[in-house]
């Protein structure tokens, strides 16, 4: 691949505009060196979001024949998420929400030839003041699956005041691994007026399939549910956190309910799960 040095004013691709973008890159192959394209500086301005990237694409395992492996350091920064989805096709799934987007991802092949089943890399999302809207489970894909739009469609329960319109959200916030194409989570975290959403398990971006453990903790108490929800360590997860937070918490551990949401992204299976009683704390012996 060649040296690059681009600035495109408004960049058309797919009949959409990307807005201004500029590309920086090297080509550092030569007689004595392995080849390696490396991408200084990718940079994309929309009036929606930001994007800024760097990365490089060289042989796997420093030989420089066979594969070669794509990697990237990215950062969205977005001020209107819905908006921004809007833009490429993805309209009435957000309202609203601000925040960023960043990561290390890789895969093998190309940097224009994304292959998700070798896709890698960590991710974090931080987004706040934003209302997921009520759509098919299969119109927004990867972000349905992060939406929870079955749970309101197909699970009402006692949270109908909560999600039947759509779930408003203070924040949406989590850290999540990828591996073969496979991202996992165990510290997604959405925080509502009237109810913090927990969420852990994975998602297969190839084939399109969860395996989530949902947690919905009701606003029983003025800051509760926002305190687990900030309150989650990446290190110890979502299950072992509530064990020793709801044991302390009778009556929101008492309110608190648990899903399992699997299956296909199109067509999810929601089922309520039930929650193991708390042992009670023995009490004083009598003389």
């Amino acid at each position: 691949m060649p040296a690059l040095d681009v600035a495109v004013d408004d960049l058309q691709w797919g009949g959409r505009s990307l807005g201004r973008v500029e590309i920086e890159a090297v080509n550092r192959g030569g007689p004595t060196r392995v080849g390696e394209w490396r991408l200084n500086a990718l940079r994309a301005t929309l009036p929606e979001a930001r994007l800024s990237a760097s990365g490089n694409w060289a042989p796997l395992g420093g030989g420089d024949g066979g594969a070669r492996r794509t990697a990237l350091q990215f950062r969205l920064d977005v001020d209107d998420s819905g908006a921004l989805l809007r833009r490429f096709g993805k309209e009435g799934l957000v309202r609203g929400g601000k925040g960023r987007l960043e990561g290390r991802v890789g895969w093998i092949g190309t940097p224009f030839d994304l292959d998700l089943g070798t896709l890698a890399g960590t991710l974090r999302l931080d987004v706040e003041r934003g209302q997921f809207l009520k759509a098919d489970p299969g119109a927004g894909r990867l972000l349905g699956v992060l939406s929870l739009q079955a749970l309101p469609r197909r699970l009402v329960l006692d949270f109908r005041d909560v999600f039947s319109e759509g779930f408003a959200f203070d924040f949406v916030r989590g850290d999540a691994r990828i591996d073969q194409g496979v991202i996992h989570t165990n510290n997604l975290q959405m925080k509502g007026v009237n109810a913090a959403v927990l969420m852990e398990g994975s998602a297969d971006l190839a084939r399109e399939t969860q395996d989530l453990k949902v947690v919905v903790v009701p606003e029983l108490n003025a800051g509760t549910a926002s305190l687990i929800a900030t309150a989650i360590n990446p290190a110890v997860g979502l299950g072992s956190f509530l064990a020793q937070f709801l044991l302390r918490q009778p009556l929101q551990s008492a309110a608190t309910q648990e899903f399992r949401v699997s299956g296909g992204w199109a067509d999810p299976q929601v089922e309520k799960l039930a929650r193991p009683t708390p042992a009670p704390t023995p009490g004083p012996t009598l003389q």
